[in-house]
């Protein structure tokens, strides 16, 4: 019988004993899995919610993290201590491995496959959530209705969403991925219906759940390059009074940022670059905070200790970025209810930063890689500016030459070996 594990912790239980085999014959069922043909009732709902936000918790901090190691704000170097993972390579390396240096191999990046196979699940839960609340008679709904018609049109929006901006077919192709076994649906129709679902959220959605709404919608017409529909919607976006959207872990479901780029077993570093931020300017370290990794030789790197510990949330959307959008549509020439200047320093202020006296384009891009880091938001903002690296581990005695084709994570092969459609 097909099951879905919906349960935010895998359930570890050590039974002590005795020379009695017996043990075994009297046991209470699973709580941690059910037969899907099972959860269909208005009981049932609260479970399922859970469910989708813990999946939506292991998806995101393993999909922008990576994403961050594709971009330059994370690298993978071995002459950190402990630092063996030969997938964390590959992706900084952008497909080159030793037996791959043409990247031919990155669609069978173990790191990244399962990150997609995740995402995959995160898609489905959210969709079968919609499916089991509708289903259900109206006349009876309760508040437990109205979350999840919320929660399942947010995390499946957000789940198209990340298919759109993270994941892609082949290199220098555009973004994208099938579902249930379709043709490939690319960035742009990916979005189209990641708006969708947002916009059918917002039926159930509070006054703040709905500006979180709009800055999402926002922030994928921007990626597009749809510069008035993004300021529509930022314009009806987050204010400084909301709290972030954010990805939630724990000691047992612990943050990949802090399990695997930070202090819990280092494996990918900060670029130079904000060590050099921090350098320019001392506050920076406000919002830049490091620390130093255990090195077996080479130049020094860091860890970051943004997430210093394992359950330490993940900013999905701040109001914070939503200023800087508007910030960067406003120098792109449309009208929005801030000054550039006004939403970018009201951003620092919250760091303690100085106020800026003059800002462009150029200023948004260094102001979002330090505002926005370790969020995953700086792999489409490179794809975006047309800034792409071409090296990793810049500026110390471990830099090499990347594979510059892949700026997206491969869809994976068993994928590909699946689906006749790709």
């Amino acid at each position: 019988m097909k099951t879905i594990l919906i349960s935010s912790l895998s359930i570890l239980t050590v039974l002590f004993i005795g020379c009695d085999n017996t043990w075994y014959q009297d046991v209470d069922p699973l709580i941690d899995v059910a037969e899907d043909s099972k959860l269909k009732d208005r009981d049932d709902l609260p479970f399922l919610i859970n469910g989708v936000k813990v999946r939506l918790g292991t998806t995101h901090d393993n999909v922008s993290m990576l994403s961050d190691l594709l971009s330059d704000q994370l690298e993978f170097t071995t002459n950190v201590q402990n630092a063996t993972f030969p997938s964390y390579r590959n992706i900084d390396g952008m497909g080159s491995a030793d037996q791959y240096d043409d990247g031919s191999g990155f669609d069978d990046n173990n790191s990244s496959g399962y990150a997609y196979d995740e995402l995959g699940q995160l898609r489905k839960y959210a969709d079968l959530l919609i499916e089991t609340v509708s289903a259900l008679d109206a006349s009876e709904a309760t508040d437990d209705d109205k979350e999840a018609f919320y929660t399942g049109y947010l995390y499946g929006g957000l789940a198209r969403y990340m298919y759109a901006t993270y994941y892609g077919l082949e290199p220098g192709g555009d973004g994208g991925s099938p579902i249930d076994g379709s043709p490939m649906i690319y960035s742009a129709a990916m979005y189209a219906d990641a708006r969708a679902k947002f916009t059918s959220a917002i039926a159930h959605a509070t006054d703040e759940q709905e500006r979180i709404l709009n800055s999402l919608i926002a922030r994928t017409y921007l990626y597009e390059g749809d510069y008035a529909n993004a300021a529509t919607y930022a314009d009806g976006g987050m204010t400084s009074s909301d709290l972030p959207l954010q990805s939630e872990y724990s000691a047992m479901a612990t943050n990949e940022y802090y399990q695997h780029s930070g202090i819990g077993r280092p494996q990918n570093v900060a670029a130079i670059r904000f060590l050099n931020y921090i350098a320019s300017d001392s506050l920076e370290v406000g919002r830049l905070p490091f620390q130093e990794a255990p090195m077996l030789t080479g130049t020094q790197r860091h860890i970051q200790t943004k997430y210093d510990e394992a359950g330490d949330p993940i900013n999905i959307i701040s109001w914070q970025e939503n200023h800087l959008m508007l910030a960067e549509l406003a120098l792109r020439g449309e009208s929005v209810s801030v000054s550039a200047l006004d939403a970018v320093n009201a951003v620092r202020s919250v760091h303690n930063l100085s106020a800026l006296e003059s800002v462009d384009l150029d200023i948004i891009y260094t102001e979002r890689d330090k505002e926005l880091f370790c969020t995953g938001n700086r792999l489409p903002d490179q794809r975006r500016w047309n800034s792409w690296h071409t090296t990793t581990n810049t500026d110390t005695d471990h830099e090499v030459t990347i594979y510059g084709a892949w700026n997206y994570l491969p869809i994976s092969r068993s994928e590909k070996n699946s689906n006749p459609n790709i």
